[in-house]
């Protein structure tokens, strides 16, 4: 995920989220159970079978002395398959009990393990890791990746980075501004990105300092500094990217009145959002899979008469399945490949 020269003077809109699903819906003050969907279990599982984690792959890794002597190594993780996943990286260290300098001192093996600096990784997407090592331990080997968990979770386009990927004031930092276009807060958010000299190399993995909270519709700054020792030599930054806690998902309906949703699908999920004219849930969608794949939406049934249909790129979708249980309105539908809009009608009717 380099940023080549000819771009490098030039502005850069990057928008990475990672949200996840929330277990309970709430509209007002009324509670209404959640299901799991075991289709979805069943579509993951199928990801997993052709999900090929080799396409899973670790950059070239680059190390450095800080000025307390701690050795610094760093490397990217990307994620070129198709499902969104969690990756834990691993890095093999050696010590000596007792002095270093007695010859029968015995020496300890110790794997320090760590999340890259990205709880979910997205298809095509990547983020840094850094392990920072005392001086009183070796390190043996590379890092390497010790685990990945899939989240089948949506992609939520939500935050909007501004940045430059120009180093900027006397720190050489990543500088810029992360908006909250979604329609809730976004709580505990960092940014992070990789340094690289003049000749693509990695010197470091830096992330800004936690955003307590960023609500609907502003605009806050951020500032992520490299390692002062080698912040001379940073050309640009790239992989920028957004770690944060996952939100309560609500829709604001006006009047004060908010409904809450569970979405589950392996999708890029964009302008979600409620619209009053309509009655309806609108959003754009693109499955991860160039094969499209299925999406189910849960929402609280408010009335014995509710009615809900799906229309899909304004055409009534009939293969759509609609449940509704007394409490909960269970919508499941396949999504064809490429971009498409979805509208849900009838959301709070009688």
């Amino acid at each position: 995920m380099l940023i080549p020269p000819m771009f490098m003077n030039k502005k850069l809109v990057t928008s990475i989220v990672c949200l996840a699903i929330v277990a309970a819906m709430l509209v007002a003050a009324t509670t209404v159970a959640v299901i799991v969907f075991d289709d979805h279990k069943a579509y993951a599982k199928k990801y997993e079978t052709n999900n090929n984690y080799s396409l899973i792959k670790m950059t070239e890794q680059k190390t450095f002395r800080d000025s307390n002597g701690n050795l610094n190594v760093i490397g990217v993780v990307n994620n070129n398959g198709q499902m969104p996943v969690g990756i834990t990286v691993g890095l093999n260290t050696t010590s000596r009990d007792g002095s270093i300098a007695a010859a029968s001192a015995a020496t300890t093996t110790t794997t320090i393990k760590q999340p890259i600096y990205g709880r979910i990784i997205y298809p095509f997407a990547g983020a840094p890791f850094k392990f920072v090592i005392g001086p009183e331990r070796s390190v043996i080997n590379k890092a390497f990746i010790t685990n990945i968990k899939q989240i089948p979770v949506p992609y939520y386009n939500v935050l909007r980075l501004n940045y430059s990927s120009m180093p900027i004031g006397d720190d050489r930092a990543l500088v810029g501004t992360a908006k909250n276009v979604g329609p809730f807060d976004l709580q505990n958010v960092t940014v992070y990105a990789s340094a690289h000299n003049r000749n693509e190399t990695q010197l470091d993995s830096v992330r800004s300092n936690v955003i307590p909270v960023i609500k609907p519709g502003k605009e806050v700054a951020f500032t992520a500094k490299p390692y002062p020792t080698i912040k001379s030599s940073i050309l640009y930054y790239s992989c920028a990217g957004v770690d944060l806690n996952a939100p309560i998902t609500t829709l604001d309906m006006g009047k004060g009145q908010f409904i809450a949703y569970d979405l589950r699908g392996l999708a890029r999920i964009s302008d979600f959002k409620y619209d009053n004219t309509t009655d309806s849930i609108v959003f754009g969608v693109n499955y991860y899979s160039p094969d499209g794949g299925p999406l189910s939406l849960k929402i609280p049934q408010l009335s014995e008469k509710q009615s809900v249909s799906i229309i899909m790129d304004g055409k009534l979708y009939k293969q759509a399945s609609v449940r509704m249980d007394g409490k909960t309105v269970s919508i499941n539908f396949f999504v064809p490949r490429e971009d498409h809009q979805v509208q849900i009608k009838g959301i709070k009717s009688s």
